[in-house]
């Protein structure tokens, strides 16, 4: 057998030898001890009694959801079921949860629930299960997102790293099966890491993208090549200008559906432009999605029907939400289907082999997480609900006097102007993006009523809710760390607010709190 066709019997699934003895078996043997071992008697009974998707069933009966005050026995509810109850915080640590319940409990795959509790009791037992793990994971994202994680990293900006882009993309077009119409590099910019972006592109933490970047603390640290800045003002002028970055020797244009910094969305004519000319001139297009996955009406926010009729990206950032952070491949990329790479094997080998080299398994607690909650997104069609959670939302800010054209961003995905945010009958506390605050609600059902929400949180009868939330936050010694004006961090010694929760900077409210809910009680 060829080294090549050794490589490629890695991508095929292994069968497990039916050989008295063998490993797979010894394996399935302890996996199943462990799982006997940590089963509780009262999880026997329960198994025993009731199928789970009945006890699912049976839980989504009960008629009360109301917070329970510190001593009630009900309280516990909360703990157990806390996507039931709204809260003020629609920061969620700056977007990375889209839902309050647990990803890695049986209710949600019970495959995902035993390895996660391998993990906990003995964590050296789930290596031996990490690549199926990382298969399921690879399966679950390629399902709702219709594209391949490649490259697996530890933050957004790790992958949005232009050399790391610049090597990928070699990559690639050495796993070309077709030699017509292949994509850059070409033999005149090989070995170049430049890189052009869309016009108000957020940037990253270090590197060439760090340069325009919106954290002022990141552009210190800016090096390599700058960016070549495309501006979409004038869609016409697009093709000139990208062609001109490709005569530079950049390799990639970086894009963003809704711009992280202000909530701008790209227009449909925009995005036309970009991939006619990206095509055109063989450049690549990387689509940066890690604050608007999912939360913008659609898994990715390119595959909103106003974008997708014109094509695709060739790669994607993800992160955030997620629950994992790398580069996704798109197959019917612009530039990427030129490659040729249609067999599915194929595809997976051309991932493995980038994995094998350069990325390393992402650790056991990150794919759980990021498995269950695209399974949940799955199940529960997150996209949809962000449609009509955006559309519950942007009606609550329209109607306590903020005008629409002040509300940036797309479904619900919201982004409000400081002043705006500060002044907001009913506070929440949002994730800050330089002059701008976001709302980053979850895909729990809760949010889906508006009704509950003007009960609970936004309206006159929702003061009672809010101080059994302050009750309960104090019970746990939790308090909300960002302000609800300007977004930045408050410091412990500031107490929060008995009625609207919420707490706020010196520089937003110097001397005593005043409490915007106190003229309605």
């Amino acid at each position: 057998m060829s080294p090549l066709a050794k490589r490629r019997s890695k991508c095929v699934p292994r069968q497990h030898k039916s050989s008295k003895g063998s490993l797979p078996i010894r394996l399935a043997k302890a996996d199943q001890q462990l799982k006997i071992q940590l089963e509780t008697p009262e999880d026997s009974k329960n198994r025993k009694r009731m199928p789970y998707s009945l006890r699912s069933n049976e839980r989504q009966t009960i008629p009360d959801r109301s917070l329970c005050r510190k001593g009630d026995p009900r309280a516990t509810r909360r703990e157990k079921y806390p996507e039931e109850f709204p809260n003020p915080d629609f920061h969620h640590s700056f977007g990375s949860f889209l839902t309050q319940k647990s990803p890695v409990v049986e209710d949600v795959e019970s495959q995902i629930a035993r390895y996660w509790q391998y993990l906990s009791q003995s964590p050296t037992l789930v290596q031996y299960h990490i690549h199926e793990i990382g298969d399921r994971y690879r399966d679950a994202f390629r399902k709702f997102f219709t594209a391949d994680p490649i490259s697996l990293h530890g933050h957004v900006s790790d992958a949005s790293s232009p050399p790391l882009i610049a090597s990928l993309i070699s990559h690639l077009i050495s796993h070309a099966t077709t030699t017509s119409k292949v994509p850059p590099l070409d033999r005149l910019y090989r070995g170049s890491t430049r890189v052009a972006i869309i016009e108000g592109y957020y940037g990253a933490g270090f590197g060439p993208l760090a340069y325009d970047a919106v954290m002022d603390i990141a552009r210190p640290v800016a090096n390599g090549p700058r960016p070549i800045i495309i501006k979409t003002v004038n869609a016409n002028n697009i093709d000139i200008q990208i062609r001109a970055a490709k005569s530079l020797g950049c390799v990639a244009l970086f894009a963003e559906i809704v711009r992280a910094r202000d909530g701008r969305v790209l227009s449909e004519s925009s995005w036309k432009k970009i991939l006619k000319a990206c095509e055109k001139y063989g450049m690549i297009l990387v689509v940066d999605e890690a604050m608007t996955s999912i939360r913008c009406g659609a898994p990715f926010a390119h595959q909103l029907p106003q974008y997708c009729k014109h094509g695709f990206p060739d790669l994607i950032l993800f992160g955030k939400a997620v629950r994992t952070n790398g580069i996704a491949i798109d197959w019917r990329g612009i530039n990427i289907k030129k490659l040729g790479i249609l067999k599915e094997e194929d595809r997976l080998f051309t991932n493995l082999d980038w994995q094998e080299r350069v990325t390393e398994m992402a650790p056991a607690a990150d794919l759980l997480t990021s498995w269950g909650t695209l399974v949940l997104a799955q199940r529960e069609q997150w996209p949809q609900r962000a449609r009509q959670i955006g559309h519950i939302l942007r009606g609550v800010i329209i109607a306590d006097g903020i005008k629409e054209s002040h509300i940036g961003g797309l479904h619900s995905l919201v982004y409000l102007r400081s002043q705006d945010s500060a002044r907001f009958s009913f506070p929440v506390m949002g994730a800050k993006a330089g002059k701008y605050i976001r709302w980053l609600p979850t895909m729990d059902s809760v949010m889906m009523s508006e009704d509950h929400l003007r009960s609970k949180m936004f309206g006159p009868s929702s003061i009672a809710y809010r101080k059994a939330m302050w009750t309960y936050l104090q019970s746990k010694n939790l308090y909300l760390g960002f302000c609800s004006g300007c977004g930045n961090p408050v410091d412990e010694d500031v107490r929060a607010c008995e009625v609207c929760v919420v707490r706020k900077c010196e520089d937003c409210e110097a001397g005593e709190h005043v409490c915007p809910l106190a003229a309605l009680q």
